[in-house]
């Protein structure tokens, strides 16, 4: 029992430190905003993508193995696929509008999202993650300054994108992102692959996960069913039954069930649930949640378990990738399994 405990206890991890968030800064209640106005940064300091340093994981110098989970045991096979991966925000307790190169050095939050989202593709695929000066998240507080922040953010993503498809050595790639990542790869894929019919007909999958989507917003359309390609899904998680007063929700908005790929409302099986990704790199809890797509959210319904339920929260967004990371993994080798290259 006492085992069973500790294993529910630590679901409240993935909720809060998965990814995004320092313990210390949502302990404290702190978030650190800039004290001054944004001011552009000379154009001589734009990032070298050349430079190893730029990137948090690129598939042809670190190693994949680093990324998995410590006890996934599978015969996966390589996907001839590329992903270009735009992790979230993490500058939450610095006195700047953007991230700059420093911050990427050792840096534990990016790792810690690289491990607990964007490794869902290391092994089957060619991972990309790349360092970018991030906005700051009282950006998306402060829209006048937080434009330009996130502008300049953008660049350093466009420009690593141009360097990922230069160097890439499979036709087909994918865009994956959460939450500010997500922003990022809307706007990439709107206004600069979608120009460009040639790397449209190469993007044959879309991960844009943690943010509202409205179902007109994108270039690209909606996935449909569990084995569509050339198309997005995207969902975010809230609670059973939480409509959240800071978030768009309605039919206007697009959601895809991670569990069962449907865009339907019916509550998947928990039969159907191949388990939660662990911060310590363990996937645990098989058969644990169902999910429902309601009013353009996804809404997880926990076990009504004493422990589990005295910890649940009104939102997993942190969570988006970990409590499905075995199911997203195993629809991902569907997709592409009959893909022509």
């Amino acid at each position: 029992m006492k085992f069973i405990k500790n294993i529910y206890l630590t679901f409240i991890l993935i909720t809060f430190f998965s990814c995004s968030l320092k313990k210390s800064t949502i302990e404290n209640n702190v978030v650190v905003k800039p004290s001054q106005d944004f001011e552009f940064i000379k154009i001589d300091e734009v990032l070298d993508y050349n430079e190893d340093h730029n990137w948090a994981f690129r598939h042809d110098i670190h190693n994949y193995n680093d990324l998995m989970p410590i006890n996934y045991k599978s015969s996966d096979e390589f996907l001839n696929v590329s992903v270009f991966y735009i992790h979230p925000t993490t500058l939450y307790d610095q006195n700047m509008w953007n991230a700059n190169a420093l911050y990427f050095l050792n840096n534990k939050d990016i790792r810690l999202c690289v491990e607990n989202q964007a490794s869902v593709f290391a092994g089957i695929t060619n991972l990309y993650v790349p360092n970018y000066r991030q906005m700051h998240i009282h950006s998306y507080t402060d829209t006048i300054n937080g434009l330009k922040a996130f502008n300049y953010a953008y660049d350093d993503v466009l420009s690593s994108f141009q360097y990922f498809i230069n160097n890439i050595k499979t036709e087909k790639y994918i865009i994956a992102a959460h939450s500010q990542g997500t922003n990022h790869a809307v706007r990439l894929i709107n206004n600069y692959i979608a120009n460009d019919t040639t790397l449209l007909n190469r993007l044959v999958l879309s991960y844009l996960i943690g943010m509202d989507i409205k179902h007109n917003e994108m270039t690209i359309p909606l996935c449909d069913e569990p084995s569509d390609l050339y198309c997005y899904v995207t969902w975010r998680s809230f609670d059973d039954e939480y409509y959240p007063t800071d978030w768009d929700f309605g039919n206007h908005i697009a959601s895809v069930n991670p569990i069962t790929f449907t865009l339907d409302t019916i509550w998947s099986d928990r039969s159907e649930h191949l388990g939660i990704l662990f911060p310590n790199k363990r996937l645990y809890l098989k058969k644990t949640l169902s999910v429902a797509n309601k009013s353009g959210l996804l809404w997880v319904r926990l076990p009504n378990n004493i422990f589990i339920r005295r910890y649940r929260s009104n939102s997993y967004h942190r969570a988006d990738y970990n409590l499905y990371w075995l199911n997203i993994r195993e629809n991902l080798k569907l997709r592409l399994r009959d893909l022509s290259y």
